[in-house]
């Protein structure tokens, strides 16, 4: 211990003492920084694990575990952030607008198919932005007739919304029609994003579109897609019956079960309205104002009675969850706008894997009949696995069925078909009134879950990124389309694909020379050189970054509330 006074500029020692009032403890030498170093090797693991959207954290953990204890790594937690916040910024530059623009304007350079846009204030700062890469919007051509649309999965650093338009594919998989991410939700902000949609889709609106209840994108839905059909997603308006009703004495005891029935037991619309009005004079919830909202919107919500299958085969559940499994792990929150983009490719591209294995195995897994139905061996031919379980179970549930003739009008018969139906892990008796036409009585069904189909999207490669050429506008992706379709017919066997190999060498060598006696006429200075379009993205100016958007309501707070406080809330929620 030394004690010093400044006296007249100078230091004086007043005490001295040259022993140690602590014991020296050699384990503890790796906790200063002198001895504290991340060795190459290490550095090799984490940048590894962040590509791969693994936590630091984990990859530390992994690294203890490695060396089997703390006290053996020559480095903390700390070193390892800093590395990697420093590899980030080299890899990815600030990470702000203009990290993007330029990654933006990148990718068209390269690739034609690439849309991109982004939309600015009047002080250059950007607002909102919308990309697609040329396979999704390939995708949308074969399942594009049903999209969701949701803001509440995911926000960035600066508090933007992540926007991303949903399908489903023939297995049964949500998939990525692309994104957006917006700074507010209104109806101005939904238009930009839903016009930029169809720009980015040749002007194709979706047949319908599944979203929550926000009267900003119900307004600006029927405004820019007036010939699609809109529904609310039946899921969030589930997910608030607790917080809405919960507060009532008959909500364990047969309100909520009543409310259900109401829901997914009613057939008609006749047997609807008599089921609500029962169920809202049972309980006298006349005066509650969000019931009467949902009744008054119902025609978007209620799918029983319009007889309309809007999510293709998965459930509200198994979407939510679907779409949260899509991004964890590789999506995370607070990153910058550059970073953003990164790693939701990286989730893209770990879909688009899980696709190509539910492909391999519709082609190499045969799920074997339960019956002796020609019906059941076509599904079982043309479907793909996902689907066709979904059909089986439907054919194991028509050979336990008993149907009762209840009229007979010539050629039209009505039956009464009754029938177990599971949800999940749950099973109820339902009653169906059957209509059947004698002389018309061809079955009809859509080529969408077929795997017999050659899908255009699955020739484009999924990473972007490549190529060195900038193709020269319309004209290249046009006959690129035209090209696809003849792939798509080339490849079918080994004669044609060698014709047009043949083909195409004979019109390369034509063209080419066709270019080689233009240029040796052409003595414009400028000959060799290529202009980009940049008005997709933004112009040529240079973008500022978002201001941080304010979230809806009282941000969290990150005190640890007091038992006292704990009660209270309990009380409150009673």
């Amino acid at each position: 211990m030394i004690n010093a006074l400044r006296v007249e500029r100078k230091m004086w020692l007043t005490t001295v003492h040259n022993t140690h009032n602590h014991d020296l403890n050699p384990m503890k030498s790796r906790f200063f920084r002198c001895n504290r170093e991340v060795s190459d090797s290490v550095k090799r693991v984490l940048d590894t694990n962040d590509l791969a959207g693994i936590q630091l954290n984990k990859s530390y953990e992994s690294l203890v575990v490695g060396v089997d204890g703390f006290e053996n790594l020559p480095f903390l937690e700390k070193d390892c952030c800093n590395y990697i916040d420093k590899a980030r910024h080299l890899r990815l530059g600030a990470g702000g607008a203009g990290s993007l623009q330029d990654y933006f304007m990148r990718m068209q350079y390269k690739n034609n198919g690439f849309f991109a846009l982004m939309d600015l204030d009047d002080e250059g700062r950007l607002k909102n932005i919308f990309w697609a890469d040329p396979r999704s919007r390939a995708v949308y051509q074969y399942f594009g007739d049903i999209v969701t649309f949701d803001t509440t999965y995911l926000t960035n650093r600066y508090g933007m919304s992540f926007a991303p338009f949903v399908g489903v594919n023939h297995h049964g998989q949500s998939i990525l029609l692309r994104a957006g991410l917006i700074s507010s939700e209104d109806t101005e902000t939904f238009t930009w994003l839903f016009q930029t949609w169809l720009q980015c889709m040749d002007g194709i609106a979706p047949m319908a579109i599944i979203t929550d209840q926000d009267r900003a994108t119900k307004n600006t839905i029927a405004t820019v897609f007036p010939e699609t059909r809109h529904r609310l997603c039946l899921w969030h308006i589930l997910k608030k019956v607790s917080e809405k009703l919960g507060s009532y004495a008959a909500y364990r005891s047969g309100l909520k079960t009543r409310l259900m029935k109401c829901v997914y037991d009613t057939q008609t619309i006749e047997e609807f309205e008599k089921c609500w009005a029962k169920f809202i004079n049972t309980y006298d919830l006349h005066e509650n104002p969000w019931l009467k909202s949902l009744y008054a919107a119902c025609e978007h919500w209620v799918p029983v009675f319009l007889k309309e299958h809007f999510w293709a085969g998965m459930s509200t559940t198994q979407r939510s969850e679907s779409m949260n499994a899509f991004f964890d792990g590789y999506v995370h929150l607070k990153t910058n706008l550059k970073e953003f983009v990164d790693q939701f490719d990286n989730a893209l591209n770990k879909k688009i894997e899980n696709e190509n294995h539910a492909e391999f195995q519709s082609f190499s897994q045969v799920i074997p009949c339960v019956s002796r139905s020609p019906i059941e061996k076509k599904f079982q031919e043309l479907y793909t696995n996902a689907k066709f379980r979904e059909v089986q179970q439907q054919v194991i549930g028509v050979l336990d069925l008993n149907p009762y003739l209840l009229t007979s009008n010539g050629v039209m018969k009505s039956y009464l078909v009754k029938d177990e139906v599971r949800i999940e892990e749950f099973s109820k008796m339902v009653t169906y009134s059957v209509d059947f036409h004698e002389e018309d009585c061809n079955a009809k069904c859509s080529y969408r879950w077929r795997k017999d189909i050659k899908r255009r999207y699955t020739l484009i490669c999924s990473n972007y990124d490549a190529g060195d050429q900038r193709p020269n506008g319309n004209r290249y992706s046009i006959l690129l389309n035209m090209c696809y379709g003849m792939i798509t017919y080339a490849t079918e066997s080994n004669e044609q694909f060698e014709d047009a190999k043949n083909r195409i060498n004979e019109m390369t060598e034509c063209y080419l020379e066709q270019t080689r006696n233009r240029s040796l006429t052409h003595t414009d200075s400028n000959a060799g050189y290529m202009t980009l379009d940049t008005t997709a993205v933004a112009g040529s100016q240079q973008v500022k970054s978002p201001l941080v958007v304010k979230g809806k309501g009282r941000p969290l707070s990150l005190r640890r509330a007091s038992r006292m406080e704990t009660n209270i809330r309990k009380v409150k929620a009673k």
